[in-house]
């Protein structure tokens, strides 16, 4: 296998479905919640940056610590926002990705990396039982998290080395598979790990006019899983 790696773990949100189809099914739950939704994403920046100045902790209170700052954005009580959060968006979207379908390819391709060895697993800032069985990957998962319930969102490095911990393995025995380069692959990089970064055809092309960084630079773009495939066997 390429890079001689021994495990392939994937993001989820954007990585094994596109994520316009989940956007335009939840236009409706956004405009009725748009007060707390805005303040829920100033709460995961205000994470983010809480992250930058202390690397190396985790936070072992990650939802009460989310919730304590989504109170204050929202005007809520932690204790409402904690019980929004939970039956709107940790449960309440379960039904909505249910009716989403991942990228053509994604599971068989998951099931031949698992069929020639490889450990597969699952690394996504949302619970992965969010998505059900997450279209049958789930139950092929050699390792599972959400970056919640470790206690750090990406770009953290800490959730990373928590799965290669998990899956006993080096991080540079690891591939890890996203979609976002400030997060997915920026923070798997800076673990260690190989990187992957599915995006679109034409962004692909002209990938060399967009600035970026090169903590961001991935070691293999690809547009579809077929193509992943072919550059890993």
């Amino acid at each position: 296998m390429k890079y001689g790696i021994s495990a392939i773990a994937f993001d989820i949100d954007g990585t094994l479905y596109p994520s316009w189809r989940f956007h335009l099914r939840i236009i409706p739950f956004l405009v009725k919640h748009f007060t707390i939704m805005s303040a829920f994403n100033k709460t995961r920046k205000d994470i983010r940056l809480w992250q930058e100045k202390n690397p190396d902790k985790l936070l072992n209170n990650f939802f009460d610590f989310q919730a304590e700052i989504l109170a204050k954005y929202a005007g809520k009580s932690q204790e409402d926002v904690k019980h929004f959060l939970e039956i709107q968006v940790y449960e309440g979207w379960k039904k909505r990705f249910a009716r989403i379908r991942p990228y053509f390819f994604a599971k068989e391709s998951i099931e031949e990396f698992k069929r020639r060895g490889l450990k597969i697993a699952l690394l996504s800032d949302f619970l992965p039982e969010q998505k059900n069985d997450v279209w049958g990957i789930l139950p092929l998962c050699d390792a599972s998290f959400g970056t919640e319930a470790i206690g750090a969102l990406k770009p953290s490095t800490l959730p990373f080395k928590r799965l290669a911990d998990a899956l006993d393995l080096p991080c540079d025995k690891i591939l890890y598979v996203g979609n976002n380069l400030k997060y997915d692959v920026a923070g798997a990089k800076a673990a260690g790990m190989y990187t992957a970064c599915i995006k679109s055809r034409l962004f692909i092309l002209f990938k060399k006019i967009f600035a970026q960084k090169d903590n961001e630079k991935p070691d293999i773009y690809f547009s579809n899983y077929r193509q992943l495939l072919k550059f890993m066997i």
